[in-house]
This record gives structure tokens, C-alpha cells and sequence, in this order.
């Protein structure tokens, strides 16, 4: 079934897996750059960051701080074993974070960097478009999802990457290249690159042995407009 999603730099990314659904909704990473230099942005569901750390077990050694901005809740994740925090603004539906060396970072900061832009969240996506004037700009777009039991999914933009070498096999999302690795155990990594006009996508396979891998690899399409 097609998954239709709105980017963090506000295009449309249409995405089918075939018969396995879709774990989630996609998650993103992106650089916002300005004369300032360079800060690595995260995009997720509303929540989902707080989930994660209590699965990894993390979440109870943070200090965790909270203030409203603008309709939204800012959240900070003070983390003292690894001298970093995690800064958060949490919307209806998506969240927006990104990671700053040291503790007890004023949220003034954050505000800062948010600042640059007008943040729209909704249920399709959440879209930072940068303010007139404030001179920055999104890059370095990729976007995550997974495949229920068959493989994790990346997308890029296309030219993000470099294309394979070789003519790649033709399928239904664009040219086809599959690749075999060994991984330092020994165990089999199989992975497949599509390439498109719009996307470079990576499929790696949870079960290398997974019949089910080469038929989503084949059928897979994802477009970025």
C-alpha cells in the first residue's frame, strides 16, 4: 500500500513497499546550514524519541526539563554519562530534535535555532520552511521507515549518492543492484540499492535467507517531488 508523507524541506515523498506494510511513519535527518555553520536535525512522531530511550534503558539517567513555545511543548533531555543533551520541540503530531554538547543548555539556545523557521506540523508530515532573512537553509535530506519483518529502508534525494557501477537490473522503482557483505561474525549482510530520477534508496534485509527480500526489492518504488 502507498505511503504518502510530507519531507522536513516540504516535498512529497510517495512510497510502496508492496504486500508488507510499513512499520511506522518515516523519520528524517537533515543539516540546517547557515553562515553560522551546520546542526543536525531529527524528525520523528510526537513522543517517539522518549520511547526509544526507555527501550534502550536510558531514559532514567536523564534530567528531563520541560517549557511551552508557541503552542508547542520544548523538552530537554540532559544527559551527564555522556555530557550531551537532547533538545526537543514536540508538536500534535511530529517532533523536531537535535543533540547539544554539554548540560543544562538554556532552552533560549534551542529557541534560537528554531527561530529561523516556520514550523508547520500536521499529520502527513512536519515541514521547516525557512523564515525570509534568517539565511538557512535544509540539507543533507534522509529519510528512514522499515518494512514489517523484511528489511530497514533509507531513502536520499537523488545525486546524494554515488550510482553503482554497471547497468543495474530493471524493475518496477527504477535500476536494481544488489549487494553481498560479510559482516565481522561472518553473518551474510544482503542489501539492495534502487536508483531513480528522484530517490537512491538502500534496502537491507533483516533475514538475508528472507525469499521475501528479493520480491520487495523487485517491487519497491519511491518518488520524491
Amino acid at each position: 500500500m502507498a505511503m504518502l508523507a510530507r519531507t522536513p524541506d516540504g516535498r512529497t515523498l510517495t512510497a510502496d513497499g508492496g504486500p508488507q506494510p510499513f512499520t511506522m511513519g518515516w523519520s528524517y535527518l537533515f543539516w540546517a546550514r547557515s553562515d553560522k555553520g551546520a546542526q543536525r536535525f531529527h524528525t520523528g512522531a510526537a513522543g517517539a524519541r522518549e520511547l526509544i530511550a526507555r527501550h534502550l534503558g536510558e531514559y532514567d539517567r536523564f534530567t528531563v526539563r520541560e517549557v511551552s513555545w508557541n503552542g508547542a511543548r520544548l523538552v530537554s533531555h540532559e544527559d551527564p554519562e555522556n555530557a550531551g543533551t537532547t533538545m526537543l520541540w514536540i508538536g500534535p503530531h511530529h517532533e523536531v530534535y537535535t543533540f547539544v554538547q554539554g548540560t543544562n543548555v538554556p532552552f533560549e539556545l534551542f529557541i534560537g535555532e528554531l527561530a529561523a523557521f516556520d514550523i508547520r506540523d500536521a499529520p502527513e508530515g512536519v515541514v521547516l520552511a525557512p523564515r525570509l532573512g534568517a539565511r538557512v537553509r535544509l540539507d543533507g535530506l534522509l529519510a528512514v521507515n522499515s518494512l514489517e519483518g523484511v528489511c530497514s529502508i533509507q531513502v536520499n534525494p537523488a545525486g546524494a549518492l554515488p550510482t553503482p557501477g554497471g547497468a543495474g537490473k530493471r524493475v518496477r522503482g527504477g535500476a536494481l543492484w544488489k549487494r553481498d557483505e560479510r559482516a565481522d561474525d561472518g553473518r551474510l549482510l544482503r542489501s539492495a540499492i534502487l536508483v531513480n530520477t528522484s530517490t537512491t534508496t538502500i534496502l537491507t534485509a533483516r533475514d538475508a535467507d528472507d525469499p521475501r527480500f528479493a520480491a520487495v526489492a523487485d517491487s519497491f518504488t519511491c518518488g520524491l517531488s
